[in-house]
């Protein structure tokens, strides 16, 4: 009962964040065939002129700082990478526009039942700066047994990659996943793991 109540449960949220998704790209199109909409859209007079889409929506503007998304995408990773049979579900929903840069990347982590998207008609309308991760979770007593195969439920899409993040073992796009966690339309640009 528990496993039906789970998949009934993923099946609800994926249903909500494709709703939302073809609904962004309907507006998409439709605020560009006006001008004084497409204006609006560029300069919203207040925070209420944003559709509310709930608490676990999360709709960046490229007008925000990059410190402002990084502890957002950060506080959201912390809750979820380990969190494979909790009930919080997270869309994370970029507008069209570029994020983060060489000297300030955007890098962060995704963690079980979230979605990332782009926004845009195409990948190359969304630009991250950075990286998004899915890095393998270590278990046993001295985190030694490094693995991937519980890494699941998880997607990325619709957007483009310009790897900027530290050298070493944590450097370039890295997507270890093992299961339902699909990463479509996404260009990588630079070195990806």
């Amino acid at each position: 009962m528990h496993t039906r109540q789970s998949t009934v449960e993923l099946v609800s949220a994926r249903l909500v964040f494709a709703a939302v998704f073809a609904f962004a790209q309907l507006l998409g199109p439709l605020s560009i065939a006006s001008a004084s909409a497409a204006a609006a859209l560029e300069a919203p007079d207040s925070e209420a002129s944003q559709p509310d889409f709930g608490s676990n929506v999360m709709i960046f503007d490229p007008s925000m700082s990059t410190a402002t998304i990084q502890a957002t995408v950060d506080a959201i990773a912390a809750q979820q990478v380990s969190n494979q049979f909790g009930p919080q579900r997270y869309a994370l929903l970029f507008k069209p526009g570029t994020y983060g840069s060489t000297a300030a990347p955007l890098n962060f982590d995704v963690g079980y039942y979230t979605a990332v998207a782009g926004l845009g008609l195409s990948p190359k309308d969304v630009v991250i700066n950075g990286s998004i991760n899915v890095r393998y979770q270590c278990l046993g007593p001295h985190k030694t047994n490094c693995i991937a195969l519980v890494n699941f439920w998880r997607s990325l899409e619709n957007l483009t990659i310009t790897v900027s993040n530290p050298l070493g073992c944590q450097h370039g796009e890295f997507w270890a996943v093992s299961q339902a966690a699909p990463m479509r339309r996404v260009q990588v640009n630079g070195l990806p793991h």
